[in-house]
């Protein structure tokens, strides 16, 4: 390409201006394929949604393909002196190379792990885990990293090499469904069949229970020095909804409890003394009297 009379003077000016126009092309090139990319793989995710984690995934490193592939290309056509400096740099950096290679090794094992995770979705976008003991929300799978939104809207930002090697609790895979156990201790002076049938009576009334053929039920779990434990079992739809409806379910067996005369258990101590005693105290009220 002819150089305009206007960059005649400072030629590498030239060079500078048409690798920008190259970048804007790229960048063109890059949001043209992200939306026919977008517009394809939309129509398998409305078909099977479990398929959006993957979705995402593949858009993000298309992107990071074309946008690498295209700087790449520009930069060579535009400065074609590049190619001869990149060459002579490789053969005499082997050394270099081999270290960058080695402190690249991190990135790429995340790269990789990204695409398996991806792939084998171990969980998804949305899937609520427990991670080194943080309950979360699975918020974004990046190319290199994953964020966890903890329950106090935290971020947990995750390599994702690491997920190949630790457990991931997820709530959410195959059965989201939870159970719902709330456990009370009664008094022995209370009516225990009375108790049982009110905490069952609480849960079927809940709108977040799912009442199935043996559940909600309560059952006696053991005598224990102040009471009788009790436990309500019951079934919540995922585990968000299980942790608020527990919450609720406690705060309205206590009120049916006192409307019914069923008494919480609490510690209670016994004083027995000794004849001696008595005798001691005996003696002290008839003097004072």
């Amino acid at each position: 390409m002819e150089i305009p009379e206007f960059f005649g003077r400072w030629p590498a000016l030239w060079q500078v201006f048409l690798f920008l126009i190259g970048l804007i092309i790229v960048f063109i090139v890059y949001k043209i394929l992200d939306s026919l990319v977008s517009r394809h793989l939309e129509k398998f995710v409305a078909r099977e949604p479990k398929l959006k984690t993957t979705y995402v995934f593949v858009r993000r490193l298309v992107a990071a393909v074309v946008i690498i592939i295209g700087v790449v290309s520009v930069t060579f056509t535009v400065f074609p002196e590049a190619r001869g400096i990149t060459a002579s740099l490789f053969v005499a950096a082997g050394f270099v190379s081999i270290v960058l290679g080695i402190a690249a090794q991190s990135s790429l094992s995340n790269l990789i792990s990204g695409i398996i995770v991806a792939v084998s979705q171990p969980f998804r976008l949305g899937d609520t885990v427990v991670f080194r003991g943080e309950f979360g929300f699975i918020e974004d799978i990046k190319l290199m990293h994953t964020v966890i939104r903890t329950w106090d809207n935290r971020r947990l930002v995750v390599p994702n090499s690491m997920f190949q090697s630790e457990v991931v609790t997820n709530y959410t895979s195959v059965d989201p469904t939870m159970l719902v156990p709330v456990e009370v201790q009664v008094s022995y002076e209370s009516d225990i069949e009375k108790a049982m049938k009110i905490m069952v009576d609480v849960a079927k009334r809940h709108p977040d229970c799912m009442p199935t053929d043996d559940l909600p039920s309560a059952m006696v779990m053991g005598f224990a020095d102040s009471g009788i434990n009790l436990r309500l079992l019951s079934r919540a739809k995922d585990q968000s909804t299980a942790f608020m409806m527990a919450r609720d379910l406690l705060l309205q067996i206590k009120k049916e409890f006192d409307a019914n005369g069923i008494e919480i258990a609490y510690p209670r101590r016994y004083l027995v003394v000794g004849k001696e005693f008595e005798k001691i105290m005996s003696k002290i009220s008839e003097t004072l009297h």
